[in-house]
């Protein structure tokens, strides 16, 4: 005669065998506004902006954080000056890149652009920006 806790083990084991395993949810869509030393960053769900003391920039697509925090994005940079903007000035702009990672409510961030590093951030979500722009 069969046991038929025997007969239902090879089941079990198959139907355990997923058992803690959590599926991948993908990369996560970062948004809102962050905040930090020389640093501000407002992200929508299609791009974002930053403001430093004496440049801004654009993020041109979506912030997709990775299972791991971690996150890039291509963007623009383009330089400011002090005093008073002329009219019909153009700002010199250049292609940027950002990356890195965000835990929580917290985000560090290194922009740069094909020649030079910008700097490494750390901001926090809905936190003021201290920006000191050029005079």
């Amino acid at each position: 005669m069969r046991k038929p806790c025997l007969t239902l083990l090879p089941l079990l084991l198959a139907a355990c065998s997923g058992a803690g395993v959590q599926p991948d949810a993908g990369p996560r869509l970062v948004t809102g506004d962050w905040g930090g030393a020389h640093v501000a960053l407002r992200l929508r769900a299609d791009g974002g902006t930053i403001e430093y003391d004496c440049a801004h920039g654009t993020l041109d697509g979506p912030l997709l954080a990775g299972a791991d925090g971690a996150f890039r994005v291509a963007g623009t940079h383009v330089r400011e000056h002090g005093g008073p903007a002329r009219m019909g000035e153009v700002l010199p702009h250049e292609p940027a890149v950002y990356q890195g990672r965000v835990r929580g409510g917290q985000m560090t961030l290194d922009a740069s652009t094909a020649t030079t590093a910008l700097g490494r951030y750390t901001l926090r979500k809905d936190a003021p920006a201290q920006l000191f722009k050029c005079l």
